[in-house]
């Protein structure tokens, strides 16, 4: 299989950092790094953050986001990447 993850928990090569819907999410610029923390002293538009899961379920829902993914996991509605 084209573009396959040896970390893949599916054992078929399918994983989260290889399906479409997997996207990095980054801190909003004035996000403080713990609620009730000071806000940041520079913007963090660019700090990883996590993983997100962007996915439309049914056609006509609006697409939805699932955060907190790990880079590495899987689940049913898996679409690979075109490298």
């Amino acid at each position: 299989m084209k573009n396959d993850c040896e970390k893949s928990i599916l054992g078929n090569g399918d994983c989260c950092c290889n399906c479409i819907s997997h996207i990095e999410d980054f801190y909003h610029c004035c996000t403080p790094y713990k609620p009730g923390e000071p806000l940041p002293d520079k913007c963090r538009c660019s700090e990883h953050k996590g993983w997100i899961c962007y996915v439309q379920f049914d056609d006509g829902e609006p697409m939805r986001a699932h955060s907190g993914w790990d880079e590495h996991s899987g689940c049913e509605i898996h679409i690979r990447k075109t490298i």
